[in-house]
């Protein structure tokens, strides 16, 4: 089962395309009528491969007239996937070129030399395997990637001027060290492929900045910026890691109370299974929003009930934290459309404006977590 599949369901009606997917096996499908439902895996039968990768379907999603692409690798055996994953209505011409920089000396030769590894056309909301490689090409590897997209439709009608309808060409230049690619740690759930992957973001339109709280004035933001910066830049001290790794982590939230976890064994993992709140590597709290970490099954619950257990959830964690001033939780909601993330603001404006909050780290959890400072 892929992103694009179209599925039906075997235990109760309906159906739609597979757009996500999510921890233990269950999937994002979006039905008719735009509404995003998570359901097991098992439950959903394919019945079309891909339809929205196909040029003959009139492909029209609320995000779709979007921009959001990106670069994944995954691992593969004994090597990698390089993938392009193409999230948004428009077709793409796109070149992955590798840029090698050779000895410097000799006159009159070029300092650099390049190797294009792929040049054709990625289909709307297809993940396109670019080229594969193996651990041993990683000594020959080139740090410098240039990424040259150009968005394009076939033969579809412009609800607005030309020069509004069209997208500009994107071309970006990267660094890609080969080392992140052996870092097991780097690789991690994403909103582009249903596998792990180390997630190279290129353009995505559907994300706004939020102030941190309400409206700031420009010297209370850069203050905020500053301490956010200051604060990550002592959490990644090896020996704040160390310290919070060894305390903060061998505790979590469990049935409504703090409990010291056992140091190993089948119970530990039960618990750390059934936590509402974990603590990461980085000594930070975390809750795990999506539906699926949060229920065994949502058969029986429409959107609007899953939403309101998902609210009851990160209003449990708040209470439960709230008397450490300070403290930071992180809560992952997922990209989505943004009904969660937009809920979760709304809930802390209302109930707990003596908190700020933004955007999580990028590098550990994409565009789908938001990290509350209490």
């Amino acid at each position: 089962m892929k992103i694009g599949d179209k599925v039906r369901f075997l235990n109760q009606t309906g159906g739609g395309i597979v757009v996500g997917f999510g921890r233990k096996g269950w999937v994002t499908v979006q039905d008719e009528d735009g509404f995003d439902i998570p359901m097991p895996e098992k439950e959903c039968v394919v019945i079309e491969q891909n339809v929205v990768a196909k040029e003959e379907v009139n492909i029209q999603t609320k995000d779709g007239e979007k921009l959001n692409i990106a670069i994944v690798y995954v691992k593969n055996g004994n090597g990698f996937n390089c993938i392009l994953a193409n999230e948004c209505n428009y077709a793409l011409l796109a070149t992955y070129t590798n840029i090698i920089k050779e000895d410097e000396g000799t006159p009159g030769k070029a300092s650099n030399s390049f190797t294009t590894t792929f040049a054709g056309e990625v289909l709307p909301y297809e993940r396109k395997k670019l080229f594969d490689f193996g651990k041993s090409e990683l000594n020959t590897w080139s740090k410098r990637v240039l990424l040259r997209i150009i968005p394009f439709k076939r033969s579809q009608p412009f609800k607005q001027p030309l020069q509004h309808a069209l997208k500009p060409v994107i071309e970006q230049d990267f660094i890609l060290d080969p080392v992140n690619l052996l870092k097991e740690s780097l690789f991690r759930r994403n909103d582009y492929v249903q596998e792990n992957g180390y997630v190279v973001p290129v353009i995505n339109e559907n994300v706004e900045e939020i102030p941190m709280v309400g409206k700031l004035e420009e010297q209370q933001i850069k203050m905020a910026l500053k301490e956010k910066f200051e604060g990550e830049r002592a959490l990644s001290s090896p020996q704040q890691t160390h310290k919070k790794a060894a305390s903060a982590q061998n505790r979590a939230y469990v049935n409504g109370k703090w409990i010291d976890l056992p140091s190993g064994g089948l119970q530990k993992e039960w618990l750390q299974e059934n936590a509402l709140i974990r603590i990461n590597s980085q000594g930070y709290m975390e809750v795990d929003l999506h539906a699926e970490a949060l229920l065994d099954t949502t058969i029986g619950m429409d959107n609007t009930a899953i939403l309101k257990y998902q609210l009851e959830k990160f209003n449990e964690a708040m209470t439960a934290v709230l008397h450490k001033r300070g403290s930071r939780i992180v809560f992952i909601h997922g990209k989505g459309d943004g009904v969660l993330r937009n809920a979760l603001i709304k809930e802390l404006k209302t109930k707990y404006s003596q908190s700020r909050w933004q955007d999580a780290s990028f590098k550990e959890y994409g565009y789908g977590a938001t990290l509350v400072t209490i």
